[in-house]
């Protein structure tokens, strides 16, 4: 029962971070194009999620006068689709960044969030083939292999994915995530003692890179090292406190070493924080 449960902690920490890194895609973009106060604003709690649907309907309204003044802005179209697609109105966004296309037909940042937005729908075929429309336009564009990464492990493709991330990783050695990403595809491999290295390579960099700390946790659990795996939680905790799925972890590592109330403090930690993984942990039992 431990195994199982530890596998789907895995795998969902796994969906957990490409969504994520998604996320930091679009809110990129709108950071470049001048709408930086969204970064700003927390990605949990009914206020803070009222405040952003506020700030991207006004946003919108803002980017479609842009349009109407000048329907060949294509920076208004790609910004209207960053914010469509952070309201979570994927389609609507993809027909935003196919008109910034359209005008553009080389704006490889229109090309990799288009593959944002498919990504988003599940489309992994799609979505790769607008990573490569962008890596094919410029490819030194170290997020284009990244994002490409990202979606190849999200369609299982774990070793297609390493060979994105490692491109990546070629033409910027210092990108943190992109090791980070690595390491999460060789966990999915199960070359754990590769993981460990690599996501070491990524806390070199990084040394307050939580999402790091965290994946070195799982990959020390794969091979039941429970207690350097606490430690690296603990580490990714010491970060980020509202880290929910180093909370999660660490409780199945304690619970593997039967300190069952200091695991149920933690699962109560990681779901008090997430609610969502209460149904993971249901999954489990």
């Amino acid at each position: 029962m431990k195994e199982t449960k530890c596998d789907n902690v895995s795998r969902k920490h796994t969906i957990i971070t490409i969504l994520g890194i998604i996320v930091l895609g679009f809110l990129m973009l709108v950071s470049i194009a001048g709408a930086a106060q969204l970064v700003d604003i927390p990605n949990s709690g009914s206020n803070n999620v009222s405040n952003l649907t506020i700030v991207l309907e006004n946003d919108i309204k803002i980017q479609d006068k842009a349009i109407e003044i000048n329907p060949q802005n294509s920076t208004a179209w790609n910004i209207k689709g960053t914010d469509l697609g952070l309201s979570g109105k994927f389609d609507e966004a993809i027909k935003a960044f196919d008109k910034a296309i359209e005008i553009n037909p080389r704006d490889s940042l229109a090309w990799i969030n288009k593959g944002f937005a498919l990504g988003d729908l599940n489309k992994s075929d799609e979505a790769i083939k607008a990573f490569d429309k962008a890596i094919e336009i410029n490819p030194q564009n170290s997020t284009a292999w990244n994002i490409k990464g990202i979606a190849l492990s999200n369609f299982n493709k774990s070793d297609e994915a390493i060979k994105a991330f490692d491109k990546a990783i070629e033409i910027n050695p210092q990108d943190s995530m992109a090791w980070d990403n690595k390491g999460e595809s060789l966990g999915n491999l199960g070359k754990s003692d590769e993981a460990i290295k690599t996501f070491d390579k990524a806390i070199e960099i990084n040394s307050q890179d939580s999402i790091a700390w965290t994946g070195k946790g799982l990959a020390l659990e794969d091979l039941n090292k429970s207690d350097e795996a606490i430690m690296a939680y603990d580490k990714a905790i010491e970060i980020n406190p509202k880290n929910s799925m180093a909370w999660y972890n660490k409780g199945d590592a304690l619970d593997r070493l039967n300190k069952s109330d200091e695991a149920t403090k933690a699962y109560d930690k990681a779901i008090e924080i997430n609610p969502q993984l209460k149904n993971l942990a249901n999954e489990s039992t």
